[in-house]
C-alpha cells in the first residue's frame, strides 16, 4: 500500500521531469524522490516513468493516474488549511449585511471562493435596504455603498474604505446598434428613459430631471437599481446605474458618466469584533477581491 507523501512524490518529478528538480521543490535529496517511486511502482505493479536521457517521462499509466493524484492532492492541501485554521482559531459565524445589488455583483460570487479557502467560517448574509445597526450587533459586518446622505454610523464600529463609486447611463448593445445612445446629459432627451421610483427618485441627478423637464419619454421607473437594470438590458430605454453594475454586464455599454451619485463602497465592522482572526480574514479577502474590480467600480474602462 502506497502513502499520500508518494504521490506528492510522483507529482513532483511529472511536473518537473526529473527527480533532480522534484528533490529541489520538496526540499529532500534526488535519492529519496527515486526510492519513493520506486515503492509507489512497486505497490501499484505498474511503471510510471520512462527513464530518458533528457529525464523522466510519464508512461501511459503515469499520464492517467496524475489526474487523480492532483485531487487527492487538493483535498490534501484542504484538509491541511482546516487543520491550520482550526489551530490558529480561524473558525466561527460571521453575519454579514448588504443590500441586492452588492450581494449579486460582488459579495455572492465571491463566497464560494472564500469558503473553500476558509472552510470553517460560516457566513450568514441578510440581504436588505434597511440599514441594521452594527454597533448593536443587528449583523457583524456591513458591506455598503454610503453617501453624504447616508446616515451617522455611531460609536462601536470601524470602517475600511473600498472604493469611490460611480454612476452611469447605459443602454443595452442591441438598443444602441438600433436607436443610437445619448453621448452626454444633454442628448438624454432624444432617448425613452428608465427613472428611479420611490427612495431611487430621491437621488435622481439634475441632468435627469432637466430631461424630463424637457419632455424626455419615461418608459418604466422603477424601485429597483436591479429591475432597473433588466429594463435597460431588454432595450426598453437608457437609464442610470452603478458603474459596476453595468460593466459586468456584457449586454450593455456606457453611454457617459455622472458625478452626482457617486459613493463610498465600504466595510463596516464591529469594533469588539474587528481583531478576530475569521472576521479579520474576511475583511482582507473581499477588500483584495474589490481591489481586482476597481476599475469597473469607479468606472474606469
Amino acid at each position: 500500500m502506497f502513502e499520500w507523501s508518494d504521490l506528492r512524490h510522483f507529482l513532483a518529478v511529472a511536473r518537473a521531469g526529473s527527480t533532480l528538480s522534484a528533490g529541489k521543490i520538496l526540499d529532500v535529496n534526488q535519492t529519496t524522490v527515486a526510492r519513493r517511486i520506486a515503492a509507489l511502482e512497486e505497490a501499484l505493479g505498474d511503471k510510471l516513468f520512462e527513464k530518458t536521457a533528457g529525464g523522466y517521462r510519464l508512461t501511459e499509466v503515469g499520464s492517467a493516474m496524475v489526474q487523480n493524484a492532483e485531487r487527492v492532492e487538493a483535498e490534501a492541501e484542504a484538509f491541511a488549511r482546516m487543520v491550520q485554521q482550526r489551530s490558529r482559531k480561524l473558525l466561527g459565524m460571521i453575519r454579514v449585511t448588504t443590500n441586492d445589488v452588492l450581494a449579486d455583483c460582488l459579495l455572492t460570487p465571491w463566497l464560494r471562493e472564500f469558503t473553500q479557502r476558509f472552510p470553517v467560517v460560516q457566513v450568514e448574509t441578510i440581504i436588505t435596504d434597511r440599514r441594521l445597526d452594527i454597533s448593536r450587533g443587528e449583523a457583524d459586518i456591513a458591506l455598503r455603498a454610503n453617501t453624504n446622505k447616508g446616515p451617522d454610523l455611531g460609536d462601536g464600529v470601524t470602517v475600511r474604505r473600498l472604493a469611490t463609486g460611480k454612476w452611469g447611463v447605459y443602454a443595452s448593445k442591441k438598443y444602441a446598434a438600433e436607436s443610437g445612445w445619448p453621448a452626454n446629459a444633454q442628448e438624454l432627451a432624444k432617448h425613452p428613459i428608465i427613472a428611479g421610483a420611490g427612495e431611487l427618485a430621491r437621488f435622481d441627478p439634475a441632468f435627469l430631471q432637466e430631461a424630463k423637464a424637457a419632455g424626455a419619454v419615461i418608459r418604466q421607473a422603477s424601485s429597483s437599481i436591479l429591475n432597473i437594470a433588466g429594463a435597460i438590458r431588454s432595450g426598453l430605454g437608457v437609464g442610470g446605474i452603478p458603474c459596476m453594475l453595468g460593466e459586468l454586464d456584457p449586454e450593455l455599454r456606457l453611454c457617459f458618466l455622472f458625478d452626482e451619485a457617486d459613493y463610498d463602497l465600504v466595510l463596516i465592522t464591529r469594533e469588539e469584533m474587528r481583531n478576530l482572526p475569521h472576521v479579520r480574514a474576511f475583511n482582507d479577502f473581499i477588500a483584495s477581491r474589490t481591489a481586482a474590480l476597481r476599475h469597473m467600480i469607479e468606472g474606469r474602462v
